[in-house]
């Protein structure tokens, strides 16, 4: 037997416990285990946080987009239109996330203080039904102040988000709405919004 080896058999295991607690090396590698799944979580929780404001974002800059084309037109819509604003907010969108949207013309009739539905039309009838004239009123502190016979277009979209690791944050649907003036007419008109569905 080498001479170490004898040493350290002639020592009491009590002695042997305080040698091995007040030896350091490895100390760091027993450190860095313990604080690594802090790291990890740290690291994926940020990447998670940072995906949904950024999916947030690019939701409501596509809406504003699809809201701005929408002002923008001088003749009238129709369901034609609204469902190639469904696919150019679809294509501006990264990933397979795909949107619904709610397109509304409402006028100010200060005679009654309220805004009146000319229109509705909502390209998914079961997440987004159409609005009326009662309906639009929960959305009257949204909406800009507006003289009267004026009229808004409203654009609401809808999109789902699932977070790829799951850190404390559940699936959601990002909603953003825009009230926007018509930019060239008093007010665009849609051909039978009865047809969107």
């Amino acid at each position: 037997m080498s001479t170490p080896a004898r040493h350290i058999a002639r020592l009491s295991p009590l002695r042997l416990l305080r040698r091995f607690l007040r030896r350091e090396d490895g100390s760091v590698l027993v450190e860095g285990l313990l604080i690594l799944p802090m790291l990890l979580w740290a690291a994926f929780g940020l990447y998670v946080y940072w995906d949904a404001y950024k999916s947030i974002n690019q939701v409501q800059k596509t809406t504003f987009t699809v809201a701005d084309a929408f002002s923008r037109l001088q003749v009238n819509a129709d369901v034609t239109y609204a469902n190639g604003m469904e696919t150019l907010m679809a294509f501006l969108l990264p990933g397979d996330e795909q949107p619904r949207l709610r397109f509304t013309s409402v006028m100010w009739v200060a005679a009654r203080n309220r805004f009146e539905v000319q229109w509705s039309c909502s390209l998914d009838q079961a997440a987004l039904p159409r609005l009326t004239t009662t309906t639009v009123q929960d959305y009257a502190d949204k909406m800009p102040t507006t003289a009267n016979a004026d009229t808004l277009l409203l654009v609401e979209s809808e999109v789902d988000f699932t977070p790829v690791f799951d850190v404390g944050i559940n699936d959601l649907t990002i909603r953003q709405f825009v009230a926007t003036r018509p930019r060239f007419v008093t007010a665009v008109n849609f051909n039978n919004p009865g047809g969107c569905t």
